[in-house]
């Protein structure tokens, strides 16, 4: 089950499962969308025993050693969370997530430079082959727009709070194995574990654990209290399919029409033809329901 192959740049992947989201058809998901969109594409997945036992049930070995260079299986307990999902904009569900093993990243991660990637998070083209060997130890994003290019008109998709610091999106992060990002991380582990200190600290809602926020904190203590200290990947905007966002058709492993809901207006769909982007798909159980399809897609390009 566990490959090891030495690389010094490469992709992280967490994928922990429950009962009502499948994480791992997720991470596969992700995992070949980078095979088959970059160059350089060597990826190392962190999975759990929920996870490990999906895939030995339901994904071919082929599926399985196409998608990853090296498994590494985790035992360690983490505290999970539940959150509150939306499946279009006429159904929600509860469902618990445990996303707080990231804080190991560092620890985890093989590689000399390393890029951790949300496994929702599909990559439909080529533009990530151009962050290796930058400059910058840390590389995250906090610019975002929905499908129609518009910003998110939430303010906790921004911002911590109203007037609070900017918000980091911790779907896309680029790190070397520097002191700097093993402080980072570090740092990350602390806020974690005082998180209702911070919530205080920096005004936030107290809700479940989210990552955004405690890498945003640490980002904005490392620079020096510079709301804009860290430096954005080459491509500085992740383009989100939001909760309430829907698949309509796959066409491609890279390209893919959506159903861009309105915010305001549930019932107003727009259809949007996703080509050669790179696109964060919130709903995650949409693309649970076509990833056979995207997967099928990517494996005739392998």
């Amino acid at each position: 089950m566990i490959k090891s192959k030495k690389n010094k740049r490469g992709f992280l992947l967490f994928a922990f499962g429950n009962d009502k989201l499948s994480y791992g058809k997720l991470a596969i998901c992700c995992a070949l969308s980078l095979k088959t969109s970059l160059k350089h594409n060597n990826i190392t997945i962190v999975i759990d025993e929920n996870t490990k036992k999906f895939f030995n049930t339901f994904i071919s070995k082929d599926v399985l050693s196409a998608s990853f260079d090296n498994i590494i299986l985790e035992r360690m307990e983490f505290r999970s969370s539940k959150r509150k999902h939306f499946d279009s904009p006429w159904s929600s569900y509860i469902s618990e997530f445990n996303n707080q093993n990231r804080v190991l990243s560092y620890e985890y991660s093989p590689y000399d430079e390393t890029i951790l990637v949300d496994v929702d998070y599909l990559v439909m083209e080529n533009s990530l082959d151009d962050v290796w060997g930058n400059p910058e130890d840390l590389l995250i994003n906090y610019k975002t727009t929905d499908l129609q290019n518009n910003k998110l008109p939430a303010i906790e998709d921004n911002r911590l709070s109203n007037h609070g610091i900017p918000l980091y999106w911790a779907t896309l992060v680029y790190f070397k194995k520097t002191p700097f990002t093993k402080i980072f991380f570090h740092l990350i582990d602390y806020i974690r574990e005082q998180y209702n200190f911070f919530q205080f600290l920096y005004g936030f809602k107290k809700s479940f654990y989210r990552n955004d926020f405690s890498f945003s904190i640490a980002a904005h203590i490392l620079s020096g209290y510079n709301p804009y200290g860290i430096k954005s990947f080459p491509q500085d905007t992740i383009r989100i399919s939001t909760q309430k966002d829907s698949i309509a058709k796959v066409l491609d492993s890279k390209e893919i029409v959506f159903l861009s809901n309105h915010p305001d207006e549930r019932w107003n769909n727009t259809l949007v033809n996703m080509k050669n982007f790179n696109v964060h798909i919130m709903n995650k159980r949409d693309l649970i329901r076509v990833s056979d399809e995207f997967i099928d897609s990517c494996m005739e390009k392998l």
